[in-house]
């Protein structure tokens, strides 16, 4: 082989490798799954639907992060978990809230319609038996980052039980979008401020979770 031809080979090798290179860093850089292809659907589908409650609860313990009650502190109100929703969880949500009359083909539509869906869910208690005023759903602060702060889509309130309900314990849930572009591989913070001035902070490690 002469000296070019010996050059040629070397660069077609460089090459070779540099593409090798870029398609791992490509994968690496993927954090949860999406987006999901048909049979990942219909296996979250009938994930949802199982009567195996400790597989479901193994799954969900990766997705939900709890706090404790606050021990100390004048505390009206705390942090009970956040909840990080990738594709995947939304399909098995969306499949153990429609027990009756929801197919495995429904599921898929449902899928298709937000594709890339993320969702960031913190869950706000009050104490039991308060009666006092309830400040606005927007003054608890909820930061989603990862290099940077990454800003949602979308931002609304749940309420599960309200102070003029008969339902118990006060409760709601703040509920931020994204899509799922905006996330890359490695660990998602999120920081609660609460008025009350409660600072909470946990992260979940993306390449953990489907």
């Amino acid at each position: 082989m002469s000296r070019n031809d010996r050059t040629c080979a070397c660069r077609v090798r460089i090459g070779a490798l540099g593409l090798s290179l870029c398609f791992l860093a490509s994968q690496n850089a993927v954090a949860f799954d999406y987006p999901l292809q048909e049979e990942q659907v219909r296996e979250a589908y009938f994930l949802g639907r199982t009567t195996d409650g400790e597989k479901l609860t193994d799954f969900y313990k990766q997705y939900v992060h709890y706090f404790p009650f606050p021990a100390r502190g004048p505390y009206y109100s705390y942090v009970e978990s956040v909840e990080f929703r990738t594709p995947y969880e939304l399909v098995v949500l969306r499949s153990r809230e429609k027990l009756n009359q929801y197919s495995a083909l429904e599921a898929d539509e449902d899928y298709r319609a937000h594709p890339n869906q993320v969702v960031v869910r913190v869950m706000i208690s009050f104490k039991l038996g308060y009666a006092g005023p309830i400040r606005p759903t927007n003054s608890f602060k909820v930061r989603v980052s990862q290099s940077d702060p990454i800003e949602p889509k979308q931002f609304n309130t749940e309420w599960l039980c309200h102070l003029w309900n008969d339902c118990g314990v006060t409760r709601f849930a703040i509920l931020l979008w994204f899509d799922a572009e905006q996330f890359a591989s490695g660990a998602a913070k999120v920081k609660i401020t609460t008025p009350d001035g409660q600072i909470l902070k946990t992260e979940f490690d993306l390449d953990k979770l489907t």
